[in-house]
């Protein structure tokens, strides 16, 4: 055993909410929280300096441009901040901002992990202003700026795969801090968790940046608002100080619904930056009423992420009203009303513990749901669907009704997915394999060879290697250039392997082929939160490619045809093509695997893997109908049209659990002219998110540009 698993977990200080606490007496008492980071997710020798810091998943990197300045880095292993559990919170301190983005971001991605049950990766280098992939590069760490900009503004920054965090001074007239303070957008609890929850999401769905519907860019907004607040339930003493203020309300105005409070209030809202609750109108706090109808009046990306946190959170509420229910009996004699005066800490104690489950809970579905969604142009309506099935799926029984509640919220503010016409929480589940292929009129022939193929790529990928070279559907040069790829890819495992292994095995093991195949020849995807983060990168990438010789597989047509993946020679032009088969081309987004303990202590393992294709969509309908029939105009297309879809596979059985997929296929034009009059509406807006001086749906920094709006 490690001597580092042995050891407790690394604590650190930090703001619970922001500086702005200690400013105010009455939240004094809640100006410092202390998170707890497990050892061994930075590999470290506790007698080797941690400096910067820099470890397995986060450099943080203290350089100000604005002054041409490189600050003192911190080293969080000096013996008198390891008694101390590091620096105490100082807002002139730039070594305890590089300990608070650190802590923070770490605390995330521990959140992460824990819901998911792998290791957390980040996007991949090397993504062209398409949106497609250049060479991917391996991106160990997610760098961290606390002293990026001088601007009133923090973003993630898929480019730079970093998140880059301003200051400002506080101007006149504000609440929130004196005129002439100094914010720290890098001290805001909120904001850290925030931008580092859209590095999360664009690890696990990078087309999830790609504005194809109004809902895309608000569904990344919202998520990692969720992530930052239902955080804030997992602070003991905060909690216990929000639920003795409200009597347990948690309905009521408090600081858990709140997000980067003196953020917000420095920019003269007077509150926070956003609140799930309610908000203040005509010097009147008012909890927010769900209205069905605002999610169709809304495309501005903060407020129509807004309805989807105010969703959640609605049904975090009823699910801990549910909660609490007996013990508001037993405190008040059966009446349901407590009796006027302080609550006793007993009480305190039992309703805290109570709304950190719930939120826990809350917090863990909407981050597992990520595996249910469609690889790309997501709605909310899907994430409801993502939502409930990944429930369903871990808890079958659902002995708390929470899915009920989920849905129930969800439908108070209108979100409903498309052409549903009944919704429940039946008809919201994704469909399995059987029920997808009933749709077509022929069944699925050889459901129990696929099972078998799965099984044999999965467990044996050297073997399923060498099958492939045996395909006489490629074409020579790039078929060869694909095989030659998946041979270096093993062997990069295999080195990494013995890497982390310590270099345990003698050379002539490392360099003779049987041992390369004695390493390798087992399921790579098995070691979960365990996994070399590298070696769990290269193998999601081969097993990627092994995927894709699968799905291409002529005798696979029929599955092409359920999964709605389409390779018929009489795709529109417009359709990428494969260099490697004569084909429109299919790409393998991710082979990953998830791993969640259920109710009753079970491990449910199941493969998660997501295809999509694409086509070249243009603006004018006349343009993409000669460009589909192969004469394109001059200059380039206007945008990228992709559909796809999201395969859930059993671990134990191999067999497809779920189907996850886009309405219509690659060649669905309905669809197409769908998306168009979309980014149509968009684009006759003077500024946007989605355009600068052109119609594509993605910009290199869209995050910078969708913060400065929305701040």
């Amino acid at each position: 055993m490690s001597v580092l698993s042995t050891m407790p977990p690394r604590k650190l200080r930090i703001f619970a909410f922001d500086p702005s606490m200690g400013r105010r007496h009455e939240t004094l008492p809640l100006n410092e929280v202390i998170v707890s980071i497990p050892w061994e997710m930075d590999k470290l020798d506790p007698g080797v300096p941690f400096v910067g810091p820099v470890g397995e998943y986060v450099e943080v990197v203290d350089f100000d441009p604005s002054l041409d300045l490189v600050y003192r880095p911190v080293n969080l292993h000096d013996p008198s901040l390891l008694a101390d559990n590091g620096l105490r919170p100082a807002e002139w301190n730039p070594q305890f901002h590089q300990q608070m983005t650190y802590a923070v971001a770490m605390n995330t991605i521990v959140n992460f992990e824990s819901a998911l049950g792998r290791v957390a990766l980040w996007a991949p280098r090397d993504r062209d202003e398409k949106g497609r992939w250049i060479n991917p590069q391996y991106v160990q760490r997610l760098r961290i700026y606390p002293h990026a900009l001088r601007d009133a503004n923090a973003y993630y920054s898929p480019e730079k795969k970093a998140l880059l965090f301003g200051y400002f001074a506080a101007g006149e007239g504000q609440s929130g801090a004196p005129a002439g303070t100094i914010i720290f957008t890098c001290l805001s609890h909120d904001i850290i968790a925030h931008e580092t929850s859209h590095a999360l999401l664009d690890g696990m769905h990078p087309r999830f940046s790609e504005a194809t519907n109004p809902d895309v860019l608000a569904l990344h907004e919202a998520f990692a608002d969720i992530v930052a607040i239902f955080q804030h339930f997992s602070y003991p003493d905060v909690l216990k100080d929000q639920i003795a203020r409200t009597r347990g309300d948690l309905e009521s105005q408090n600081l858990l619904g709140q997000l980067a409070q003196e953020f917000g209030q420095v920019l003269g809202r007077g509150t926070a930056l956003r609140d799930a609750l309610g908000g203040w109108k005509d010097g009147i706090w008012r909890a927010h009423e769900p209205n069905p109808r605002l999610l169709r009046e809304t495309e501005e990306v903060h407020d129509r992420g807004a309805i989807l946190v105010a969703a959640v959170f609605r049904a975090f509420l009823s699910i801990y009203r549910a909660r609490i229910s007996d013990l508001l009996r037993i405190a008040s004699s059966g009446t349901g009303i407590l009796p006027a005066g302080a609550l006793h800490p007993d009480l305190i104690n039992r309703l805290a513990k109570e709304a950190s489950k719930s939120a826990r809970h809350i917090l863990q579905m909407c981050i597992r749901a990520l595996d249910y969604c469609p690889p790309v142009d997501v709605t909310f309506g899907d994430y409801l669907r993502a939502i409930i099935t990944a429930d369903r799926d871990l808890y079958p029984e659902d002995e708390h009704n929470y899915r009920v509640a989920v849905m129930e919220a969800f439908l108070a503010w209108g979100i409903v997915p498309r052409d549903m016409p009944i919704v429940s929480v039946q008809t919201l589940l994704w469909p399995t394999m059987a029920e997808a292929a009933a749709d077509y009129k022929a069944a699925f022939p050889s459901l129990s060879d696929l099972k078998a193929d799965v099984a044999y790529l999965l467990s044996r990928p050297l073997e399923m290697i060498d099958e492939l070279k045996s395909r006489s559907d490629f074409h020579d040069s790039e078929g060869q250039k694909f095989l030659d790829g998946l041979d270096r890819t093993a062997q990069e495992i295999f080195n990494e392997l013995n890497k982390a292994m310590g270099n345990r095995l003698p050379q002539t093991a490392k360099r003779s082929k049987s041992s390369l195949r004695e390493i390798l020849g087992r399921n790579l995807l098995e070691l979960g939160l365990e996994a070399d983060r590298k070696v769990e990168w290269l193998a999601r990438d081969l097993y990627g490619r092994l995927f894709w010789g699968l799905i291409t597989e002529a005798k696979n047509a029929p599955l092409r045809d359920i999964i709605r993946i389409r390779t018929d020679v009489d795709a529109p032009a417009t359709a990428r093509r494969s260099k490697i088969v004569d084909s429109p081309a299919i790409e393998v987004h991710s082979v990953r695997m998830a791993a969640r303990r259920g109710n009753r202590d079970q491990m449910e393992r199941e493969y998660v893997v997501e295809l999509t294709q694409t086509r070249h969509g243009y603006l004018d309908p006349k343009k993409q109908e000669a460009a589909d029939k192969g004469k394109p105009p001059r200059g380039p297309h206007d945008f990228y049209f992709r559909r796809g879809c999201t395969l859930l596979i059993d671990a134990e059985t191999f067999e497809i659990r779920r189907v996850i997929r886009t309405p219509g296929d690659i060649c669905d034009d309905a669809e197409l002219e769908r998306m168009r009059a979309y980014l149509t509406r968009q684009a006759r807006r003077r500024e946007n998110a989605f355009t600068a001086g052109g119609s594509k749906p993605v910009r290199p920094e869209i995050f910078a540009h969708l913060h400065r709006q929305g701040s």
